[in-house]
């Protein structure tokens, strides 16, 4: 078994693509990632690195991380659990940052188990999501108001709102990352609004594409304008524009444990397709 870094973005593509297209869906964050690398260089101007590994020759698991993120582990059918304690071996030896990982719940636990074993760090769990997939809408809510896009004059807006979905998402954004993703997300011309008598009441962008797909992130709703189900009629809405602009299926993540924004997105007509968990390693070793 050969684990490996490929050095060329255009080799790993062209090695991985169709292995990951097999669950596309569940594998929306690397490909999204990977087309971005592709399109967009200045996106991750502080490097990545492609991990492959082989077994005669033959591709049997990927993985990656971007700049200083966690790393990404890919979801197939079948792995053997050896593969991922491989993989972590092969980081450990390499001297690369692992500040954690994230991928399919079971494979990412061997590997936060076999990273515990190799450096005696302990892991703290961030999150336990869903992947969901949708190929047509079954409801348009009858909510108050419309879908529109957000323009270069909202960015405070946008800025604040991020900081605020960081908080609920336990995710720790900056002031500067919020302003940069605040200034990148309307310059590409995908968050919008879900707007009520002219005023903003909740978000939703259009993050990563796919080959097929497009994934939707960032969903919040400020606590006075929730349980009006605006966020419902924006991801609602959203969806269906993306579908009619020529997606095959969108995609989102969400929170495990938040049982409403699970129901939402099932009612819309989302399916459950992955599971995804995201360990964070700190260097406190074990007593």
């Amino acid at each position: 078994m050969d684990v490996k870094f490929e050095l060329s973005l255009e080799n790993y593509n062209n090695n991985v693509e169709s292995f990951l297209l097999e669950r596309e869906a569940s594998n929306n964050l690397m490909l999204g990632i990977l087309d971005r690398l592709t399109n967009d260089s200045d996106s991750y101007k502080k490097g990545f690195h492609l991990g492959l590994v082989e077994e005669d020759g033959e591709l049997i698991y990927a993985f990656m991380q971007t700049s200083t993120n966690n790393w990404i582990l890919a979801d197939i059918d079948y792995v053997h659990n050896n593969v991922i304690r491989k993989v972590a071996a092969f980081l450990w030896e390499s001297r690369v940052s692992v500040p954690g990982v994230l991928g399919p719940t079971e494979e990412t636990e061997i590997f936060r188990n076999e990273w515990e074993r190799l450096t005696h760090t302990h892991a703290t769990i961030n999150m336990r999501q869903l992947i969901y997939q949708i190929d047509q809408v079954n409801i348009i809510p009858e909510t108050k108001g419309q879908l529109h896009q957000a323009k270069p004059q909202d960015r405070p807006l946008v800025k604040n709102w991020l900081i605020q979905f960081g908080v609920a998402a336990s995710e720790n954004i900056s002031e500067e990352d919020a302003d940069q993703m605040a200034q990148s997300f309307i310059c590409n011309r995908t968050l919008y609004f879900w707007m009520v008598d002219g005023k903003p009441v909740s978000m939703v962008n259009r993050s990563r594409k796919t080959k097929n797909g497009a994934t939707l992130n960032a969903v919040f709703t400020p606590d006075e304008w929730k349980r009006n189900g605006y966020a419902t009629a924006a991801v609602a809405k959203l969806t269906e524009k993306l579908l009619e602009d020529g997606f095959q299926f969108c995609s989102l993540y969400t929170d495990l444990a938040n049982s409403t924004s699970n129901n939402i997105y099932k009612k819309i007509g989302y399916y459950e397709v992955g599971s995804s968990v995201v360990y964070t390693f700190n260097n406190r070793h074990h007593s």
